[in-house]
């Protein structure tokens, strides 16, 4: 059977293995490949512009330009989602326009998800009430505005979505309507399951115009996920609802107004929160998660305040399998039990008045932790820690590294502007088979530490070193040593300075992935050699100069 006389439904079903973007250049190969690439059922995101926004030659007013209606009644794809777009100055008729369009495409396609970008105000409630037969049938509603138009809502405008699944509301708006008193939208869905409302571009603070959000979610029995940038005299009532299917909760807020919200009322109905991320917490809050949320499996934390009261008690979270607690103040030498936690990420974290805090993590596989000197942790149980990265920014190392992890198969280690003693903490990990040490403004001599390694570390499969402002420093015989590990596959060698007499070296026969860069190999008697990834794996760039420095590009 030919390529041509494939039925339509097999072509359906080998294109479904690409993505939208990687099976579009397809459809210009036949009429039959476009119809089979632009079919229903592999186009459940394909979007048309209905209008969209052009600023013309001279650059400094927004047009706004409407589809042809020709190409609307030509076009044979089965479009699932339309984009509408107009700015604060476009007048009357663009919204008619739009109107139009937009009924004449519903009624040819059956449209499932809705794209704005328009300003706040009288136009985009007007919108919203022509398509409202529209908007009880869409699974997908995306408006994004940064404007708002001259004519204000006079009436608050509710939107009866009984059909959505999928939410994103994005406001930025000017300082001029940040004291909004009550929201100009109300938006209900019993069937949505995912939203995000953010006052920026990303999940965190930045760039955040805070302000009461001017949309409010109500009648959402079954909303799974919500991530939201949270003003004070936001959405008190919707909080006050009970959110049993609420599952996955994210939060930015601004720290000063952390006590003008009910925490504890807030979290007591959504007791079935599984991870929780939040950006600015303190006591109260982890008091009211603590109390309520017992399912909770992940919890993010970044920029917490936890110096009054929470940690002043030995705490439980049973369920707990994924912390991270980034740039937090502490005050605690009491113990936090996680008994199945798995993975820990404790990144620039203060204990205030030398206390340490002690973790029982007997559970945990994966452990990233950056040290700046201050008191901040012990570990205090045994772990199958698998995985560990420790990122140093002073000389000492914790205390609860100095025993056996014969677990651990992936060792990271950065250290910055310190010098830490790290050969006595390499023994401690005899079965790595992964090593990374990577060095900034940190002038290391790494000798003692890799002998330490090639003495008690047999299982090493994967070797990176990387030295940046200074290298880092190798003696010659040691360098050599590397290279006669015969079980090596990986190794990668960036910002290193090796001294000493120097003799070819062979690259072990398993070694599957090479590379050098900034490798200066010093040696007046013998000159400095490459070790480029060839196949005899010999070298094959030899130099006479008495410091000489090669990427492994100039060996090509």
């Amino acid at each position: 059977m030919s390529w041509d006389s494939l039925p339509l439904e097999l072509y359906e079903q080998i294109f479904k293995n690409l993505d939208f973007w990687d099976r579009k250049p397809l459809s210009l190969v036949c009429r039959r490949w476009n119809e089979a690439v632009f079919s229903r059922s592999l186009s459940r995101n394909l979007c048309i512009e209905v209008s969209r926004g052009d600023w013309g030659p001279s650059g400094d007013k927004e047009q706004v330009v409407v589809v042809d209606e020709a190409v609307v009644e030509a076009s044979e794809r089965d479009y699932r989602v339309a984009y509408v777009k107009w700015c604060k100055d476009s007048g009357p008729e663009v919204l008619t326009s739009i109107n139009r369009m937009l009924k004449e495409l519903d009624e040819k396609c059956l449209l499932e998800g809705l794209i704005i970008d328009a300003p706040l105000g009288q136009m985009l409630s007007d919108f919203f009430r022509t398509h409202g037969e529209l908007l009880a049938r869409i699974r997908k509603l995306q408006v994004s505005t940064e404007t708002m138009d001259s004519r204000l809502i006079a009436d608050r405008c509710v939107l009866k979505l009984d059909q959505l699944e999928t939410l994103f509301w994005r406001e930025v708006v000017s300082s001029d309507y940040l004291q909004n008193k009550r929201p100009l939208f109300v938006i209900e869905a019993p069937k949505l399951h995912s939203a995000v409302v953010r006052f920026g571009d990303s999940d965190s603070d930045r760039g955040v115009s805070w302000h009461n959000s001017f949309m409010e979610l109500s009648q959402t029995s079954c909303l799974k996920s919500l991530k939201v940038h949270l003003h004070p005299r936001m959405w008190n009532r919707f909080f006050e609802q009970k959110l049993d299917a609420l599952e996955h909760l994210t939060i930015s807020h601004k720290a000063q107004d952390l006590q003008s919200r009910n925490w504890d009322c807030m979290f007591s109905n959504m007791p079935n929160l599984k991870s929780i991320q939040m950006w600015e917490a303190d006591d109260v809050i982890l008091e009211a998660i603590h109390r309520h949320c017992l399912q909770l499996r992940v919890l993010l934390l970044d920029n917490v305040d936890l110096t009054k009261g929470f940690l002043s008690a030995d705490r439980v979270f049973p369920r707990l399998e994924h912390l991270r607690l980034e740039t937090a103040k502490l005050q605690s030498n009491r113990t936090l039990y996680l008994p199945v936690l798995k993975h820990l990420e404790w990144f620039n974290i203060t204990n205030q008045n030398d206390h340490i805090l002690n973790v029982a993590a007997p559970m945990l596989s994966t452990l990233r932790q950056s040290r700046n000197g201050a008191s901040d942790f012990n570990l205090t149980t045994k772990s199958p820690l698998e995985k560990l990265q420790l990122d140093l920014y002073a000389s000492d190392i914790p205390e609860h590294f100095f025993q056996p992890f014969p677990n651990t198969r992936e060792l990271s280690i950065r250290v910055s502007s310190a010098r830490p003693d790290l050969d006595r903490l390499i023994p401690h990990f005899r079965n790595i088979t992964e090593f990374t040490l990577i060095a900034y403004n940190a002038p290391l001599q790494c000798d003692q530490m890799l002998n330490e390694m090639f003495k008690h570390c047999n299982n090493v499969t994967s070797i990176t070193l990387c030295g940046f402002n200074p290298n880092l420093e190798l003696s010659f015989p040691v360098f050599a040593q590397i290279f006669r590990n015969r079980n090596l596959k990986s190794l990668k060698l960036f910002g290193l300075t090796v001294t000493g007499n120097s003799l070819p070296v062979q690259l072990p026969p398993e070694l599957e992935t090479f590379e050098l860069r900034h490798v200066k190999v010093m040696d007046v008697a013998f000159g400095a050699y490459v070790f480029p990834p060839d196949v005899p794996h010999r070298v094959v760039c030899i130099k006479s100069d008495d410091c000489c420095s090669y990427s492994s590009k100039d060996c090509d």
